[in-house]
């Protein structure tokens, strides 16, 4: 049963789309946590790779985050602004949200609502 908890637990993916003005929409589908941060890093460098720079998270299907997982969106901001681009969050549940609120995270990286919403800041 432990071991069926852990797959579970691992399981992170992702799809991505083209948006507006270069940027690229990358959907987390599961949860950001220690096991999955390899598998989400990875993604991100894979768009720097590939000079896609302009990057909208959007979190309507991850259910869970952890310290990792907030670690994880300040590196990816820093990486990306490194390499001139943006990163804006998309879609926080309730729960995501509330973290993000009481760490003062909203004030350092752009959240909004929905796609269309962010888009009119691109």
């Amino acid at each position: 049963m432990n071991e069926m908890s852990k797959t579970d637990k691992e399981k992170l993916s992702f799809e991505r789309k083209d948006a507006t003005k270069g940027y690229i929409v990358l959907s987390l589908i599961g949860d950001l946590d220690m096991w999955t941060l390899p598998k989400a890093k990875e993604q991100v460098q894979e768009l720097i790779d590939e000079k896609k720079v302009k990057v909208v998270l959007d979190l309507e299907r991850t259910n869970y985050i952890d310290s990792s997982g907030l670690g994880f969106f300040i590196g990816t901001l820093k990486k990306l602004r490194d390499a001139g681009g943006e990163l804006i969050l998309i879609n926080l549940n309730a729960y995501i949200y509330g973290i993000f609120q009481l760490i003062q995270l909203q004030h350092i990286i752009r959240t909004y609502d929905s796609l269309e919403e962010a888009s009119k800041e691109f």
